[in-house]
């Protein structure tokens, strides 16, 4: 491992207090972590600023998010977790054991249990080698969860009925949906349209309409201001944007509404509406009669983009609800496992070995 783990040394200097077990959401976009009995303890975008020639890791976390768009020459800001897969493991890892240092110190005795909830499409020694990390990192003991499961528990949904649930996750990168029943995963499918589908899409159509270029967080703040996915909706909303004119080359301001942001959102909006429609045509008619029942239960950080609900409710013709904490649905539901672990141990991964 060439990175640089320079940036861990300010957690060396004592332990913090006590820290019970944590469930951990490590995603595209943050990294959420839970204590148990507590709630939510850390949330922090999962971004790294790195030197080019020497792979020196400048800052992480909220401190390299800022650097977002205004990155000196030789550094990059990055995410080592793209698309629901890992870019960079090295980076990963000490992202991943930087943050839990921080919340959990260096305890020499009473290290906390963690169980923690990663991309589907990880592989299984990538998984071990999270677990082996994690165990540097101050956990004495990791164990894996499957995310919608995580995710349902988070807003408070039985997952041990035998009456079906869809569960719909909306990350940085990905959604994950999945129909539970009985406590596990009845259908899936990983699509590759999450919230930054919808923030690229505004970045090009405002490209291609204003023949202005915007940056990364320029679009990230205007969708979550006055950003919307309903076409039909008439309470118009307009703030005013800055970028690099694509024509002279300057910088120049433009009024972008919230009916142009809805118009760039269709596509994206399309592809996931499409994969609701598949899982559900790939179920046993009984188990979509539960979904038709009991709803869509939509979780993740892009579950709050604005008229989400009603739009894939009216589409759809199936109720849709949205987690009281939707963001951190993962962790609360990691945290709740680690509250019960008798009662949920048949749902546990491959990790409940480690030590």
């Amino acid at each position: 491992n060439r990175a640089s783990i320079s940036v861990l040394h300010e957690l060396r200097g004592g332990p913090m207090a006590s820290i019970e077990d944590i469930g951990i959401d490590l995603g595209s976009s943050n990294v959420i972590i839970a204590e148990r009995g507590k709630g939510v303890i850390f949330n922090e975008p999962a971004v790294l600023a790195v030197n080019h020639a020497t792979r020196n890791i400048i800052s992480m976390g909220q401190e390299a998010y800022q650097m977002t768009g205004r990155e000196p020459t030789g550094i990059t800001v990055m995410r080592p977790l793209q698309k629901g897969t890992i870019q960079d493991f090295d980076l990963l890892s000490l992202m991943l054991n930087y943050f839990v240092m921080r919340v959990v110190g260096r305890q020499l005795f009473n290290r906390p249990r963690a169980l923690m909830s990663i991309s589907a499409t990880s592989n299984e020694i990538e998984k071990r080698q999270l677990i082996l990390r994690m165990l540097g990192a101050g956990a004495r003991r990791t164990q894996l969860i499957e995310r919608p499961l995580a995710a349902a528990l988070g807003a408070n949904i039985s997952i041990n009925e035998v009456t079906g649930r869809m569960v719909v996750d909306i990350g940085g990168a990905t959604t994950d949906i999945a129909v539970i029943s009985s406590g596990e995963i009845m259908a899936r499918s990983i699509l590759d349209t999450g919230g930054d589908a919808f923030t690229e899409a505004l970045i090009r159509y405002i490209r291609l309409k204003h023949n202005l270029l915007i940056g990364w967080r320029s679009a990230e703040d205007l969708k979550s201001a006055i950003g919307t996915v309903d076409v039909q909706d008439q309470n118009t909303l307009t703030l005013p944007t800055a970028g690099r004119n694509l024509v002279s080359g300057l910088p120049r301001q433009a009024d972008i509404t919230s009916q142009e942001c809805a118009e760039a959102a269709e596509e994206p909006l399309h592809a996931l509406i499409e994969g609701l429609h598949s899982v559900i045509e790939h179920i046993p008619a009984e188990l979509a009669n539960d979904v038709f029942d009991e709803g869509i239960l939509l979780t993740g950080g892009g579950a709050q983009m604005r008229a989400l609900r009603e739009v894939i409710e009216r589409e759809m013709q199936i109720p849709v609800y949205v987690a009281e904490h939707p963001q951190e649905a993962i962790a609360l539901g990691c945290a709740k496992v680690l509250e019960r672990p008798g009662e949920y141990a048949r749902i546990l991964g491959d990790g409940r070995r480690a030590r």
